[in-house]
């Protein structure tokens, strides 16, 4: 079994002011639950953005970086995902790309040089592959993952306002048993069912949910033990845009280079 760290890595407000007619229809088409609410969203090509602060922690050392990731949605799915880098002090030059549609994972950037004429590795080509909109683990644009994870809310207390929409925080725990079994994005992080220890490791999260049910921000935290090390991990994520028309292209085989032409040019 793998173990999971840091690494793994349109508000629209209508004011009618007509007769209790309007407002009971308006009402029927509203969402009823958060897991409604995005039912609503994964359409073909329609997406959202999300913003992820990564922070490590362990006496006398911190480590930080950020990601950016554009998620592009189909019949209630997830068709791919467009994640990079966000430059920075800590973060070497050419920051890593990642395109991600079923059964292909595209890179660019640092970690994945490719050879001249090339604009794109194929880095990985396997049919368990799949694209998720995820942080912390949690599988964001799943309705299921979203319901068992507000299942074990805590405290539920007005949130702020995000993405220009006053927001409803939830908070609460879960073991890392329990989020295997309800997120796909977790399982796919693993190469087998957490066991023992690790098993009962508990995630701490935070959802922010607008007045329209859907999450505007995602705070997870929980920790790891290498040896003597104890690491806290903590994602901070930010949602934005959702349902923006979205279309991430599949690289052309002419602009692609293979496994093979990738390891050729890091030799």
């Amino acid at each position: 079994m793998r173990r999971w760290g840091a690494t793994m890595a349109v508000a629209v407000t209508v004011s009618v002011a007509v007769t209790g007619l309007v407002t009971a229809a308006n009402a029927q088409t509203a969402p009823t639950s958060p897991a409604d609410a995005l039912k609503r969203q994964l359409v073909e090509n329609r997406g959202v953005t999300m913003s992820e602060v990564f922070t490590s922690r362990e006496p006398g050392e911190r480590t930080s970086y950020r990601q950016k990731t554009h998620a592009e949605f189909g019949k209630a799915t997830v068709t791919a995902t467009d994640v990079r880098d966000v430059a920075s002090p800590d973060v070497p030059d050419d920051p890593p790309r990642f395109l991600t549609f079923k059964g292909r994972t595209y890179c660019q950037g640092w970690i994945c040089p490719a050879p001249e004429g090339k604009t794109w590795v194929l880095l990985s080509e396997d049919e368990k592959t799949r694209p998720f909109l995820q942080s912390g683990g949690i599988d964001l644009a799943d309705p299921d993952t979203l319901k068992a994870v507000l299942a074990t809310t805590d405290i539920k207390r007005p949130g702020g306002t995000y993405d220009n929409t006053r927001t409803t925080l939830y908070q609460g725990t879960l073991t890392f048993s329990r989020l295997y079994k309800a997120s796909a994005a977790f399982r796919a992080e693993h190469d087998g069912k957490p066991t023992g220890k690790y098993a009962r490791t508990e995630l701490s999260w935070r959802l922010w949910l607008g007045e329209d049910q859907l999450v505007r921000r995602v705070w997870t935290s929980w920790p790891e033990r290498l040896g003597k090390r104890l690491i806290s991990h903590v994602v901070d994520a930010r949602l934005t845009g959702w349902g923006a028309k979205t279309d991430i292209a599949v690289p052309s085989a002419d602009e692609t280079a293979g496994p093979d032409d990738w390891k050729d040019s890091r030799s």
